[in-house]
C-alpha cells in the first residue's frame, strides 16, 4: 500500500492526456464551452464552477441582506431624527407666539404707563 503523499505525488506527475489540456485551455479561454459535452466528454470543472457560482451567489445575498439591514435601520433613525425635528419646530412656534402675546401685553402695560406719565 502506497502512502497517500506518494500516490498524489503520482497523480500530480502523470502527463495529462490530450483531452484534459484541451479542456483546461477551453476552461481557462471561454467563458462557456459546451464543445467537450457535445462531444462526450465529461469536465471535472464543470461542477467545482457551478458550486463557485453558487456559493458567490450565496455570499451576495447575505451582503444584500446585510446591506437591507443596515438601510431599515438609517431609515428608522432618520425618521425619529425627522420626528424630533418637528417636535423642536413646533415647540419653537409655540415659543413665539408665547413671546408674542408677552410682548403685546407689555407693550400694553408700558403705553399706559406713558399714558399715566403724560397726564401728570
Amino acid at each position: 500500500m502506497t502512502p497517500p503523499i506518494l500516490s498524489s505525488l503520482a497523480a500530480a506527475l502523470r502527463p495529462n492526456s490530450a483531452i484534459e489540456v484541451v479542456a483546461d485551455v477551453l476552461d481557462k479561454n471561454t467563458k462557456n464551452s459546451h464543445f467537450l459535452q457535445n462531444v462526450g466528454v465529461k469536465i471535472r470543472n464543470c461542477r467545482s464552477s457551478l458550486q463557485n457560482v453558487q456559493a458567490q451567489l450565496e455570499a451576495e445575498r447575505r451582503t444584500n441582506v446585510e446591506l437591507q439591514s443596515i438601510v431599515n435601520n438609517q431609515r428608522e433613525v432618520m425618521n425619529d431624527l425627522s420626528k424630533q425635528m418637528q417636535e423642536t419646530e413646533q415647540a419653537r412656534i409655540k415659543d413665539q407666539e408665547e413671546n408674542r402675546k408677552k410682548q403685546t401685553v407689555l407693550e400694553a402695560k408700558l403705553e399706559l404707563l406713558l399714558g399715566q406719565n403724560r397726564q401728570s
